[in-house]
């Protein structure tokens, strides 16, 4: 993986990035924004290229990412199951952390 210290979609709400279904176009839109002016954006599309992602990626959206990917004739690969429950969990942590602060903030 690549690092993403320098990504610009750090403290932004991961559910836009990994919703439950289809992205609106306004958050596909805000999304776009993000990612084009992202200091990782080709470490990103390099890897969401070659790995098999879930969710939107350096400014691609699954769809978008298959038809890129038999143009340039690239199978992903998956990535383990240990490593995928590890990132798997991470993310689960951060959204109920959000989550969390999002309740505090809203309750008062």
């Amino acid at each position: 993986m690549f690092k993403t210290e320098q990504a610009n979609c750090l403290g932004v709400d991961p559910e836009l990035f990994f919703p439950n279904g289809a992205i609106a176009p306004t958050t596909e839109a805000t999304l776009k924004r993000i990612c084009m002016s992202c200091a990782v954006f080709d470490d990103c599309l390099d890897y969401a290229l070659k790995v098999k992602v879930d969710g939107y990626w350096a400014g691609t959206t699954e769809a978008k990412r298959k038809e890129l990917r038999r143009f340039f004739k690239i199978t992903p690969i998956r990535i383990d199951e240990e490593y995928k429950n590890s990132f798997q969990l991470e993310t689960n942590q951060a959204r109920n952390s959000r989550t969390y602060r999002e309740r505090q903030k809203e309750a008062g």
